[in-house]
């Protein structure tokens, strides 16, 4: 035997192989479908209260949330600073990263990269 009719006949071996092996895969839903159970009616949906606050006002729980986060974080006493303000970040660039992704692009040194 050539090495042209040797190397044909191993690509045609891998080919066969690989279809054989195509066909074992698209059989496995023939033997391992887990049978359909039948569904009730979906609960109904409750209500919305349509008198919740605006997006854009901040509670008491979310300032006391945003104050915990910040205490835990820094490890500061939750007395020890106060929170002036809370608004919706601003996208920078039309990328989807958060505040924190920016400021560390922004504090880290040149030669750190």
């Amino acid at each position: 035997m050539d090495q042209w009719s040797l190397s044909g006949l191993g690509m045609g071996t891998v080919f066969i192989a690989l279809i054989g092996l195509a066909l074992v895969v698209s059989l496995f839903p023939v033997f391992f479908r887990k049978p359909e159970k039948k569904r009730a009616d979906p609960a109904p949906l409750p209500e919305l209260n349509s008198r919740s606050a605006p997006a854009s006002v901040a509670g008491p729980e979310l300032v006391a949330v945003i104050a915990a986060a910040v205490a835990a974080s820094s490890g500061m006493a939750p007395g020890s600073f106060r929170i002036a303000s809370v608004a919706p970040a601003q996208s920078g660039g039309g990328f989807n990263t958060p505040v924190w992704g920016h400021v560390d692009r922004l504090c880290r040194p040149a030669n750190h990269r």
